[in-house]
């Protein structure tokens, strides 16, 4: 199997590496272990040099004190300073080379030199020695006139040289040329270690580069085969050519890549199906969304049909009051003058007419208003009952003179309990009237306008019902359409602008309620206006509004 053949090559380069870190890591750690010994006989050799120098400070500064030649305490002090510092120094550095050699020792199976157990032993004697020395010089006295300055002498170099029967001055002398000699010998070592280290290390080198050289050269020859079989595939899946299809008959993972491979081309055949019959339907649903369109278009220009129409019904609404308030001022100023009684006829037909313009721009205004939510709203409590009988009471003068009966239809008898709505009276009685109105006006003569209301949880509608011409089911989505007039509504009754329910329906929204019509042509239509029963949060909600 290839996947083992590359697992077994890539262990093999894996271990070569390992080796190599491995072989690296210990020449280092043995260099290191010469380099360090090469430091520590230099340092060591650095201050055997340094106790030595400040030893014959110290000499020189006792002679000059036998002698009473002004030598200071300062100065001597300072210098067994300087001897404790180097002798603590030493002792570190004689027992950390004694460690270093004892590593070497283990690891080449041979012996610790003598001088390196010489040498800590020499630094052992160096504490009780400059204690020794300390003492002497604090007693030092200048010598008397006459005094014998040799035996005096004698006895501080005794004091100098000898520790505990054993001549120290020999024993760092020695050590001294020991170090001397170990110096070179130590670079000499970390020289070679570093030169053999060197070599082995590229001798590894080399050996690992070989060995993945052949394995690339191997596993490229074993790889270019497969590859190129699936290069060639992938050529012809791009090139349109779902049929084709990898031969199989390797045995290992190529065989696995092939057969997927297949099933993929298998798979992209059926999406290639399934995308055409997408297509398909995307088209059919294109052209149904053309038709739509189409429809949607034709819906356009009926609209600005019915926008034509409507600036020709505002000029006929706007135009007849206008014209009639001309003509009145015309007739007044033409010819002589005219008694008192008939210019205040005049004038009170030219105020009628202005009424009749004024209305039909303050229906327009409450529109704009409505639609820009500015529409003022002034709520108060109000009796529900009282505002549907004074509608009412306005209806049938209304209704007199199309010869239309107005009747009021109480809830339950006339022990029906007050309900208050929380509602701008005045709003609310103009959309009442506009549904009215239009119950009156586009009933026949005869007919019966029954006005009610009921209560229904915490709601309260107001239904007004008509027999009048009725609505036709087609034109029932477009009632509440601005300036929009049903085709039965125009046949009855030319006047008219078509924004009435449009009122009726913005007072009503602004009062958080709804109105909704239900008519059935010929038999007459039924208005239900439903709001909610008064309550605090919602009288402060309307107050906002």
């Amino acid at each position: 199997m290839f996947r083992s053949r590359l697992s077994l090559a890539f262990a093999a380069l894996v271990t070569l590496v390992c080796i190599q870190a491995a072989f690296v890591y210990w020449g280092s750690a043995r260099v290191n272990v010469y380099t360090q010994h090469s430091r520590l006989a230099s340092d060591i050799l650095s201050e055997l040099l340094e106790l030595s120098a400040n030893k014959q400070r110290l000499r020189v500064w006792a002679s000059q004190q036998l002698m009473n030649a002004g030598a200071s305490s300062e100065t001597r002090d300072r210098w067994l300073a300087g001897m404790q510092a180097s002798a603590a120094r030493l002792n570190e550095l004689a027992h950390r080379d004694l460690a270093v050699w004892t590593e070497i020792a283990a690891s080449d199976g041979s012996a610790v030199p003598a001088e390196v157990t010489q040498l800590v032993d020499a630094v052992e004697l160096l504490d009780a020695n400059i204690a020794d020395v300390h003492e002497r010089l604090l007693r030092l006295t200048p010598l008397e006139r006459g005094a014998e300055f040799s035996a005096v002498w004698q006895e501080l170099n005794q004091v100098f040289d000898v520790t505990r029967g054993r001549d120290l001055r020999e024993l760092v002398n020695g050590a001294i040329e020991r170090q001397r000699r170990t110096v070179p010998v130590a670079r000499a070592a970390t020289e070679r270690g570093l030169e053999a280290l060197r070599l082995k290390a590229i001798a590894l080198a080399a050996l690992t580069l070989a060995a993945a050289v052949l394995m690339a050269v191997h596993l490229n020859r074993r790889l270019q085969r497969p590859l190129d079989r699936l290069l060639a595939g992938t050529q012809a899946l791009q090139a349109g050519n779902l049929d084709h299809r990898l031969a199989l008959g390797s045995h290992d993972e190529f065989d696995r890549v092939a057969e997927h491979f297949n099933a993929m081309a298998v798979e992209l055949q059926q999406h290639r199906n399934a995308a055409e019959a997408a297509r398909r339907r995307l088209e059919d649903a294109v052209e149904a969304r053309t038709a739509d369109l189409r429809s949607a278009h034709d819906t356009l220009q009926q609209i600005d049909q019915r926008r034509r129409q409507l600036f020709a019904d505002l000029s006929h609404e706007l135009r007849t009051p206008a014209t009639a308030i001309r003509g009145e001022a015309e007739i007044a100023l033409r010819g002589s003058d005219k008694p008192l009684a008939e210019y205040k006829q005049t004038l009170g037909r030219i105020v009628g007419g202005v009424k009749q313009l004024a209305g039909v721009i303050d229906d327009l205004m409450l529109i704009a208003r409505a639609e820009a939510d500015q529409l003022v709203m002034r709520p108060g409590e109000v009796e529900l009952q009282q505002l549907v009988a004074d509608a009412a009471e306005q209806a049938e003068a209304l209704g007199a003179l199309h010869g239309v009966r107005v009747q009021l239809e109480a809830q339950d008898g006339t022990a029906a309990q007050p309900v208050h709505v929380h509602v701008d009276a005045d709003r609310l009685r103009q959309a009442l009237m506009i549904v009215l109105d239009n119950a009156v006006r586009y009933s026949h003569a005869g007919c019966t306008v029954r006005l009610g209301w009921r209560e229904r949880g915490e709601q309260v509608d107001i239904v007004v019902q008509d027999e009048g011409i009725g609505i036709d089911p087609h034109e029932m989505p477009t009632v509440f359409q601005r300036f929009h007039r049903g085709r039965r509504a125009r046949d009855h009754r030319v006047e008219g602008t078509g924004i009435g329910l449009s009122i009726a329906q913005a007072i009503v929204g602004a009062h958080h309620g709804h109105i909704g019509i239900d008519s059935v042509p010929f038999a007459g239509t039924t208005v239900s206006i439903s709001l909610p029963k008064s309550h605090g949060d919602q009288a402060a909600s309307l107050e906002a509004a």
